[in-house]
């Protein structure tokens, strides 16, 4: 549809809301929006060539697009083969964050970031976000309908007495529920769909073409049927959250498992209707892989791939070895015992944050969190479905956080009675001290070092191997040399050069590795050009 004043070419205004014409600025109602600029398309040799309706110029589309843009005259072009049968979205949240409300976000979100490259702070990049049409599924789930009779308890405390009050509780569900999505695209990943949700049903409406002039879209090309796991488990998840809440405050007696919730609640999945979310991107290249900035284009809420410049790493990383250089010379006196387990503590230190990134390289190579990646190309990985699924498993019951807090409180503890502790200092720096803490760290290592192993199986590089035997040695050295209890000092000091040598090995490729969970393959979202990206 062109403008209806000048014959221009009309775009969603997100600030407005309504259409408004590039070149007079007329606006026009959603509503108004005719569909009337569906390319006459062809498939020759796997690929999808499609004629411009507005100038006859004939061009090449990626095989996911429902919307894409003519490159000599600009014309938006709805491509129906995408955009027809169960493909064609019932439903569509319009975009309410404009490109400018987008870019602050984004720029409160990096600006404390020290290690980011610096294009990610330049002004012309943060220009290239782009506003896309992500496809989902829109899940309808089924309940029995005759009422669920089962046992609840309350306890309360109301006159300096404690009461507990045992209830038969009969409840009838609603007929079904509507409204659990997941995401239909095989380009997005299912982690990044997670991070930016949920997206408001409050601003779901009925689908216009309207909504997408100006704007990029995609074609669902996962089948729906892929998640239906996970909608189930969903989906009663919802129904009993919202049982409890119309119960208030008892307690109920209901099926533990997942499966056996289900069963009881009869869930069924009964269909799936396209619906269109919006989505912000910004994506950064470099040589194949990309990093992506994703902002929900209706909450806000935003996702960030952070790769870290190594040149930056490299001189933060000095000022702070400096900076501990400092605070031992001037605070503690150093011994070449303490030196050779301090140092064999570090390689330990590092290597923890080294696991970590090997786990989450095999989980992205090997799409553990991503259920949408084609089972096609899924059949190439070297991880069985059946681990993956262990893996989500463990991942949900996993918290991460007391960890790291146990051994933050860990560390601190020691280092207080460090600090206060005559007798503790003095072990410290001690022969006897350099025996028992370095065949301490050293039986830490050698756990680590086999769920390393287990992890680096499923990798593609295989360094890791070797970064990880590195590692290793080094502190099987320092215990040795400790043992030996040698009398010249620069064994020990030797000892803690190739202790300190495996922790920057393992630092460097630390950073490579992060790189690479922090970016991806090069997706079909980079080369999109020709919409409204000043929207």
């Amino acid at each position: 549809m062109k403008c209806p004043n000048c014959s221009g070419t009309l775009y969603y205004d997100i600030a407005l809301k309504k259409l408004k014409c590039q070149s007079c600025g007329t606006v026009s109602d959603v509503k108004d929006y005719e569909e009337d600029t569906s390319a006459s398309e062809d498939i020759i040799e796997g690929a999808r060539l499609y004629t411009c309706k507005n100038c006859g110029a004939e061009l090449i589309s990626a095989n996911d697009e429902a919307v894409s843009f003519c490159t000599y005259c600009g014309s938006q072009q709805l491509l129906q083969s995408q955009m027809s049968g169960v493909k064609r979205p019932k439903y569509i949240i319009p975009f309410s964050v404009t490109k400018d409300q987008c870019k602050k976000i984004y720029e409160k979100e990096v600006s404390s970031k020290v290690f980011v490259p610096k294009e990610f702070k330049d002004p012309d990049f943060i220009e290239r976000f782009r506003p896309f049409f992500i496809p989902y599924w829109m899940y309808r789930v089924s309940f029995r309908q005759d009422p669920l009779r089962f046992k609840g308890h309350k306890t309360y405390t109301a006159g300096g007495y404690d009461y507990f009050e045992d209830y038969d509780v009969s409840v009838k569900l609603d007929e079904s529920a509507y409204g659990v999505p997941y995401d239909a695209s095989r380009n997005f990943d299912d982690a990044i769909a997670e991070h930016i949700a949920p997206f408001s049903r409050k601003y779901l409406r009925n689908y216009q073409p309207g909504y997408l002039a100006g704007m990029y879209a995609d074609s669902p090309n996962v089948d729906a049927d892929v998640y239906e796991k996970e909608v189930l488990e969903k989906a009663s998840h919802m129904a009993v959250e919202k049982m409890k809440a119309s119960l208030g405050n008892i307690e109920l007696e209901l099926p533990v498992r997942k499966k056996k919730l289900q069963e009881f609640l009869m869930a069924k999945k009964e269909g799936a209707d396209t619906l269109y979310l919006p989505v912000w991107f910004l994506t950064w290249k470099k040589d194949d892989r990309v990093a992506y900035a994703v902002v929900n284009g209706q909450s806000g809420k935003i996702h960030i791939d952070l790769p870290a410049d190594m040149s930056m790493f490299t001189k933060y990383t000095a000022i702070g070895a400096g900076l501990l250089f400092v605070l031992l010379t001037l605070f503690v006196s150093v011994t070449s015992r303490f030196v050779i387990w301090f140092a064999a503590l570090l390689v330990y230190l590092v290597g923890i944050r080294y696991h970590q990134e090997l786990k989450q390289i095999r989980n992205r190579e090997n799409h553990v969190f991503d259920k949408g990646y084609l089972l096609s190309d899924g059949k190439e990985l070297p991880m069985s479905e059946k681990k993956r699924d262990r893996l989500r498993k463990r991942a949900a019951s996993y918290n991460g956080n007391v960890a790291a807090i146990l051994m933050g409180s860990g560390l601190a503890f020691c280092f207080l009675i460090f600090a206060v502790a005559g007798e503790m200092y003095d072990f410290l720096v001690s022969q006897q001290g350099a025996i028992v803490l370095t065949f301490i760290i050293l039986v830490l290592e050698t756990v680590r070092f086999f769920k390393q192993i287990a992890a680096a199986r499923y990798l593609k590089n295989k360094r890791s191997l070797f970064i990880c035997f590195l590692g290793l040695a080094s502190i099987v050295y320092a215990f040795a040399v400790a043992s030996a209890e040698p009398v010249q000092d620069w064994w020990y000091y030797l000892g803690a050069l190739i202790c300190l040598m495996a922790a920057s090995a393992m630092s460097i490729d630390l950073i490579l590795r992060y790189n690479e969970t922090s970016t991806r393959p090069l997706p079909s979202f980079y080369e999109r050009k020709g919409g409204n990206d000043r929207a």
